[in-house]
């Protein structure tokens, strides 16, 4: 067997990919085998081992050589421990069972004299640790905090830090250790440290978070410090003063301040710091881009004053003159993020997100974009809305097309100065993307012009339309537009005279009816498109029918009625029939027939967004179960383990935190007075909502029952089945009806607090309720801590005569814990 040199070099002289395959397939067998000798050495094992790393790393199958890892980790020798805590730090996950086999080493390990076998112990543990290892090896890394070694420190922060994630009960044994290691000044003890704080914050109880807020002065402190502070040749970057120790602090600050509990005095000494560092920053590179961009989000997520909200839009307009593209990246999209808090200050900035909509960057363009439509207003819609249809002009990104138009569409409607203006804005959009438009935009645009009620105006849309479709006959939504209003509207402009490439035209009804014929016979359009447009043909020239006035003319609509009655389009065929009868009957009843239609309704259309990513993604609960065929995942990050949901939101401190979990409108449009409607109340007491009292009509609940919830439909009930006191716990929920109409869909999700996790057996008694009908019935199974309280929210989702209906609330009315 050669060295791991000659592998590499065998597989990268390898010509095809069958001759790849045959090098690591024959490598693989020679390694297996290799472990299997009883005698192998330490040396040709860690060959082995490296050579399983390289395998690792393109994508080979290397779970047969876990436990010989384990057993290099045994070795005396640093290098056979460097390289098996590699190994098994990339080949093993928290999720393999021969994990459990890693515990010794590294406690061993972890309390060996030589602190670089200990620095590895500890990175191995911070990257693979679970749950289990966390409990088990928490002591060690709490000695190692009080070690005199920087290096080590350092490392033992992170990890705790990261052993907190994993189980947040061991916040209790790090707590106390912070306000030792806060009053450290060394920068890389510092860094650790204060991610440990935002780690304990995020997985504490609120009553002992308040030892946390206590920090906050001492990082205040920290932060004034490194920023006066002169030259340091170990920790400066291209002239700024240690900038990873600076963003750290800064968002640890974020962190804590935006808890509801943190006193005015802090939040007070936040603002003068914030100031002192926006201003006195220079942002000429990366490392004081990163303060600053660091500054503004903590400005923009607590408590600040107006001038200092003013001062963050200004850094992010400063960015935006730079030349890198990240950092301009960066700025519009926080500026996306500020604008529904300072408004005015990023209007400011108007010229500048303008000229980034001519940018090479695609991504650049695209969030200038977006922030354009986001700065619309009355004021400034004409210079805007000619950027942007000078953009989408020049725009080859057909997926783009759909959004620009559609808000164009939005701000248009919300925004015109005059109707002319906005018909003419409309139309000029037709004429540049008359293809992307999607079908309720033109829905929308055929209602503004039925909707409209000046004449004059109306027969200037009606001209513009039928010389934008003589120019451009291949833009399908155009034409589409422009067949149905000739239709509706095509007897206002007989006898006007139309511009058509600089040529004047005279609208006849032959030029009209000429039109009409290029467009139903023409073939660059797709199926369906063609299906679309023969429709609003036909429509358009039956109602023509009874406003033209030429004999011949009239005879040529016939025909073209008629060519379409023995269409290979079932619906085409059917409507051309249809239209040949009426085509033939009496004048007088044709035009009752054939009258105008009656204006529609607008229907009002919600801005759109092309960031999926928008807000920070809240911490993930960690036992969740959606029942009676419910597919959402909406509940995934519903419930914390204590009264104050919003600490999973820490950062958007006045969210509604129902409504961003269930993505309604509201926290239960349809409750009943019976329970927690007030949404504001059931967030500040969560899990106090009181027992419902009614019961259901249908079968009668047993006596063991617990009711949890009902209103004028439903009626939920939750029966203990086993309460075995070791950790686990078995109920059945129970769901009949209350009211004498079908009840159909019905969904039932739950979430349990995460250090719980909740499992759901298949439903019985499907997922409909029938007026005294059978109930439906869900089994239950919780495991968590022994001893916890069970605490339940409930999302249920049903439809009742054909409206759907959404409840949500918390139930904590069992009488035994787990």
């Amino acid at each position: 067997m050669g060295s791991l040199r000659t592998f590499i070099k065998s597989v990268r002289k390898a010509k095809t990919i069958a001759d790849e395959r045959a090098v690591i397939q024959k490598e693989s067998a020679a390694i297996r085998t290799s472990f299997r000798d009883v005698s192998l050495d330490q040396t040709t094992r860690r060959i082995n081992i490296s050579k399983l790393v390289y395998l690792y790393i393109m994508g080979e199958k290397t779970h047969f050589g876990q436990v010989e890892c384990l057993k290099l980790l045994a070795s005396p020798r640093f290098a056979d421990k460097r390289l098996g805590y590699l190994a098994c730090m990339l080949i093993l996950d928290e999720n393999q069972e021969v994990l459990t086999l890693l515990t010794n080493s590294l406690d061993n390990d972890m309390q060996h004299p030589n602190a670089f076998v200990v620095g590895l112990a500890l990175t191995c543990l911070g990257n693979i640790a679970s749950p289990e290892l966390a409990r088990d090896l928490h002591a060690d890394v709490e000695k190692i905090l009080h070690s005199k070694n920087f290096y080590l420190k350092k490392k033992a922060c992170f990890v705790a830090a990261k052993l907190v994630e994993k189980d947040p009960d061991l916040a209790e044994y790090f707590a106390d250790k912070i306000n030792d290691l806060i009053n450290e000044k060394q920068p890389a003890v510092l860094l650790g440290t204060l991610r440990l704080i935002e780690s304990l914050y995020l997985s504490s109880e609120p009553e002992q978070r308040m030892a946390l807020l206590k920090t906050i002065p001492k990082i205040v402190g920290h932060l004034k410090r490194v920023t006066t502070s002169g030259y340091q040749p170990d920790y400066d970057v291209m002239g700024t003063s240690d900038p990873f120790l600076q963003v750290a602090l800064l968002s640890t600050l974020r962190t804590l301040a935006t808890d509801e509990s943190c006193p005015a005095q802090y939040l007070e000494e936040i603002n003068d710091i914030l100031t002192q560092v926006a201003s006195n920053i220079d942002s000429g590179k990366n490392a004081a881009h990163a303060i600053l961009y660091e500054c503004v989000k903590t400005i923009f997520s607590i408590q600040s004053d107006q001038s200092l909200k003013i001062l963050g839009v200004n850094l992010l307009g400063k960015f935006l003159s730079t030349k890198d593209n990240n950092t301009r990246y960066v700025a519009l999209d926080t500026l996306l993020a500020v604008i529904n808090i300072e408004p005015l200050a990023v209007q400011r900035h108007r010229s500048t997100i303008v000229d980034c909509l001519s940018d090479g960057d695609i991504s650049i363009r695209r969030r200038a974009l977006e922030l354009s439509f986001g700065i619309l207003n009355e004021q400034n819609i004409r210079v805007l809305v000619r950027e942007i249809l000078t953009f989408l002009e020049n725009c080859h990104d057909q997926e783009l097309k759909p959004y620009i138009t559609s808000q164009l569409t939005i701000a248009a409607n919300k925004y015109s100065p005059n109707e002319k203006w906005h018909f003419d804005t409309l139309m000029r959009m037709l004429k540049v993307s008359g293809n992307s438009l999607t079908s309720d935009i033109v829905s929308n645009i055929l209602a503004l012009i039925l909707q409209c009620n000046d004449g004059e105006l109306k027969k200037h849309i009606v001209s513009k339309l039928f010389s934008l479709c003589l120019e451009d006959p291949e833009q399908y939504c155009l034409a589409l537009i422009t067949v149905w209003t000739l239709g509706e509207y095509g007897d206002l402009i007989l006898g006007s005279t139309v511009e058509v490439n600089s040529k004047n035209v005279q609208v006849t009804e032959a030029a009209i009816v000429q039109l009409i014929e290029d467009l139903i016979n023409k073939s660059t359009y797709s199926e369906s498109e063609t299906v679309q447009l023969v429709s609003y043909v036909l429509t358009a020239v039956i109602k023509l029918s009874i406003k033209f006035r030429d004999a011949q003319i009239i005879e040529r609509l016939r025909l073209i009625i008629n060519s379409r009655t023995r269409d290979n389009n079932l619906e085409i065929q059917v409507r051309a029939v249809e239209y040949q009868e009426i085509f033939a009957q009496d004048a007088t009843l044709k035009k009752g027939l054939l009258a105008r239609m009656p204006a529609p309704p607008i229907k009002q259309r919600e801005s759109l967004t092309l960031n999926k990513t928008t807000g920070a993604k809240p911490k993930r609960a960690g036992g969740v179960a959606s029942a009676l065929g419910g597919t959402d995942d909406l509940l995934l990050d519903l419930m914390d383990d204590n009264n104050d949901t919003n600490t999973a939101h820490a950062a958007e401190p006045q969210q509604d935190v129902l409504m961003d979990i269930f993505g309604g409108s509201g926290a239960g449009q349809a409750q009943s007075t019976t329970t927690a409607t007030n949404s504001n109340a059931a967030i500040l007491d969560l899990f106090n909502a009181p027992p419902a009292s009614a019961v259901g009509i249908g079968s009668s609940p047993s006596v063991s029952e617990i009711e949890a919830f009902t209103n004028s439909y439903i009626h939920v009930s939750f029966t203990p089945k086993s309460f075995p006191k070791d950790g686990h716990a078995i109920m059945e929920a129970v769901i009949r009806s209350n009211t004498n109409e079908t009840i159909s869909q019905f969904q039932l999700l739950i979430a349990v607090p995460k250090t719980q996790k909740l499992s759901i057996s298949s439903t019985s008694g499907g997922d409909s309720l029938t007026p005294g009908g059978t109930p439906i019935r869900q089994v239950l199974k919780i495991v968590g801590k022994a001893g916890a309280k069970i605490k339940l929210r409930v999302k249920v989702k049903y439809s009742v005569s054909g409206n759907s209906v959404e409840e949500q609330f918390d139930f904590a009315g069992f009488p035994e814990t787990l």
